[in-house]
């Protein structure tokens, strides 16, 4: 299915969530903040799933298409775009202070940025022309993605951070939830690519 019918609903839920962290980063609940950041992640995977799992059942989609990459890319564009309003939301409004939380919250934004631009590439005619040489770049990209959002979220589990009783709780449930989100449409991203069988050629 189409990532655009679907924007709406992951657009609320967006906003819905930052709302909720908000709140939840004012009362000092971790509980309803990291509830609010998992179901958007929740909701992203549903997306994500339906929009590339009836390329993996259909079996005859052709390999040069990149649609389900712009989908994906936008999702990934997204889900940083929401990391960025949840850190900016969260610690100018909350009552919450972190020094950190504006370099994490710009780095999401530029991350976010920059997923555009590859979304922007991919609808372009020229990756039209060359849609093999773009997904092979992209998966190896998102490959390297992959390695580095487990890598982070493995440290931010095994340094306890989750439990801190310092300001940056909320950041670490929001990175939690990305993170997660990230990793998430890296995998599928990659399980779709495979199951095209999308071999790198020469762009003409």
């Amino acid at each position: 299915m189409p990532l655009r019918p679907m924007l709406p609903i992951l657009l609320l839920a967006f906003a819905m969530s930052i709302l909720v962290c908000v709140l939840a980063a004012a009362r000092g609940s971790a509980v309803t903040l990291a509830l609010a950041a998992a179901l958007f992640a929740l909701q992203v995977f549903f997306v994500l799933l339906r929009v590339n799992v009836p390329l993996w059942l259909a079996g005859d989609a052709p390999a040069a298409c990149v649609d389900w990459a712009w989908s994906n890319t936008m999702l990934a564009a997204i889900v940083y775009a929401w990391g960025a309003a949840a850190m900016f939301s969260i610690y100018t409004l909350s009552g919450l202070s972190w020094q950190h939380w504006w370099q994490y919250g710009a780095g999401m934004a530029l991350l976010a940025l920059a997923a555009l631009l590859c979304a922007r590439y991919l609808a372009s005619n020229r990756a039209a022309l060359a849609s093999s040489k773009s997904l092979a770049i992209l998966a190896a990209v998102t490959a390297a993605q992959a390695i580095a959002v487990g890598i982070a979220l493995a440290y931010l589990v095994a340094s306890g951070k989750l439990a801190t009783a310092k300001a940056d709780w909320a950041a670490n449930h929001v990175f939690i939830a990305g993170g997660v989100a990230i990793g998430l449409i890296s995998l599928v991203s990659l399980v779709t690519y495979r199951r095209l069988a999308v071999a790198p050629q020469a762009s003409v």
